[in-house]
């Protein structure tokens, strides 16, 4: 951190600005990529169809009624995927509800600290597991790993901090009242994380001649660095796109859509500070908590999902707008 009003300070309550911002930084985007479960809806009409000839018969166990929809005339995919996903992201949050605290001492309100511009790249890699229970209804687990880094600006009013310390001395007359009181203290920290994420979901989606439609549902749980409390959030992304047949096979959707996240993440933590040198004359564990929330709850993008074959399927993703851009790409293995 660089002050822009550098003051000698005590080097614990320097650490305690730093940890009150970097304590914020695990929120990146879920913590991982938004779930999507494979785009090909069994209920696509079948653009691939042979001549008539025999009925088709659908020998899986899923997706239930599978052989209702083969009968009306609709596509069904392997009904079992693996899936991977890559989530690159540049994202703004807010940071609110800072309470700190000094050894076994409670918790006090500390939110006189201004977080002026929180920005998080997060990175995040993830396997999913899933299934066309219904032909209308994917359900898929995740899990994976996520890491990031990014900035965070405070500034600190010196005479609300010196009453938050319990040093006196503000009220005095001018000639009197030490420097810190009219100044603020002001600052960037660099935060870097990293983690594991868990969770699952479900994807409802459907097609009306070659307009197709899905509403991917996903709930996420996280467990990085710098908090001792999982944070949970949930993501919900409606696309709406259009169903074609590139000249080299397979089916292609271009797709719209907006992603909404709620994530409200109470994050808490602990470090030991060396202030045996100090006054103090022995360490000190500093304790704290923040809330930390998106920024801006919608986003929109962009994308398309290629169907290269009844096996293989790739998807990307450009999101945009709101407060946050991303990369998604998905690569599919159905069987």
């Amino acid at each position: 951190m660089i002050p822009g009003n550098r003051i000698k300070t005590l080097p614990w309550l320097e650490l305690l600005m730093t940890m009150a911002m970097s304590a914020a930084s695990p929120l990146a985007q879920a913590y991982g990529a938004p779930g999507s479960a494979p785009m090909d809806s069994p209920l696509a009409p079948d653009v691939t169809a042979e001549p008539p000839g025999e009925p088709p018969r659908w020998n899986r166990a899923l997706p239930f009624l599978g052989q209702r929809a083969l009968d009306r005339g609709y596509n069904l995919p392997n009904p079992y995927n693996i899936g991977m996903s890559l989530y690159l992201g540049d994202e703004l949050r807010n940071l609110s509800d800072l309470n700190v605290s000094l050894n076994d001492n409670p918790l006090q309100d500390a939110s006189f600290v201004e977080f002026r511009k929180t920005r998080i790249k997060p990175v995040a890699f993830q396997y999913q597991l899933g299934a066309w229970l219904f032909p209308f209804l994917n359900v898929y687990a995740l899990a994976g790993y996520t890491s990031g880094h990014g900035n965070i600006d405070i500034a600190i009013p010196g005479a609300e901090l010196m009453q938050f310390l319990g040093i006196g001395g503000c009220g005095l007359p001018a000639a009197a009242r030490p420097d810190l009181c009219s100044k603020t203290i002001e600052g960037t920290a660099h935060a870097n994380y990293t983690g594991y994420t868990w969770g699952g979901g479900f994807t409802a989606a459907g097609a009306y001649k070659k307009l197709f439609f899905s509403l991917p549902v996903t709930y996420v749980v996280a467990d990085v660095t710098q908090s001792t409390t999982d944070s949970e959030t949930w993501n919900i992304a409606p696309r709406i796109g259009w169903l074609f047949q590139p000249p080299r096979g397979g089916m292609v959707t271009a797709y719209v859509g907006g992603t909404y996240m709620k994530s409200d993440v109470f994050i808490t933590g602990s470090a030991v500070m060396d202030t045996a040198d100090t006054i103090i004359g022995h360490d000190t564990a500093l304790n704290y908590s923040i809330m930390v929330q998106p920024k801006e709850a919608w986003n929109y993008f962009v994308g398309a999902h290629w169907m290269a074959t009844r096996t293989w399927s790739f998807l990307g993703e450009v999101g945009f707008g709101g407060s946050r851009k991303n990369v998604l790409m998905n690569v599919f293995y159905r069987f």
